[in-house]
C-alpha cells in the first residue's frame, strides 16, 4: 500500500509556485513518495513535472476547477500526461437536488470524461 499526500490540506502553503516547490520538497522529506495536487496555485505542467520529478514524488490524482474541466478537457489531460498522472479528478460539484442536479452532472461530465479518456486518462469524481 501507498500512502501520499494530498496537497489540499496545505492549500495554504501552495498559493505561488516558489511556496509549492517548497511544499513538495517538503512533502518529500517527510517521506511521501505520492500526492495529489489539489488546491494549489496554478502552475506550467512542465514546472510541475520537473518539481515531482526532482523530490522523488508522482501525482497519482489531481482534483482541477469544474470551469475549467469544461472549458478544454482535452487540454487538461495532455497536460496530465506532461507530469505523468492518469487520474483527473473533480472534487465538487453540487448534488443538492439529486435527480435535477444528477442529470446537469452527467450532460456536462460525460462529455468530459469522454475527452480525457481519449487522451488515455481516467475521469473520477467524488463529492465533498
Amino acid at each position: 500500500m501507498k500512502i501520499g499526500a494530498q496537497l489540499y490540506t496545505v492549500r495554504e502553503f501552495c498559493k505561488t509556485k516558489e511556496d509549492l516547490g517548497e511544499t513538495l520538497k517538503k512533502i518529500a522529506d517527510i517521506g511521501y513518495q505520492t500526492v495529489q495536487v489539489s488546491g494549489t496555485c496554478e502552475c506550467d505542467p512542465m514546472w510541475l513535472a520537473q518539481e515531482l520529478k526532482k523530490n522523488g514524488l508522482k501525482c497519482v490524482l489531481t482534483h482541477i476547477p469544474k470551469d475549467k474541466l469544461l472549458e478544454n478537457a482535452k487540454q487538461v489531460a495532455m497536460d496530465h500526461k506532461i507530469f505523468d498522472c492518469n487520474y483527473v479528478g473533480l472534487g465538487y460539484f453540487p448534488l443538492d437536488e439529486p435527480e435535477q442536479n444528477l442529470e446537469e452532472f452527467l450532460s456536462l461530465f460525460i462529455p468530459v470524461a469522454d475527452a480525457i479518456k481519449q487522451q488515455g486518462k481516467y475521469f473520477l469524481y467524488h463529492n465533498h
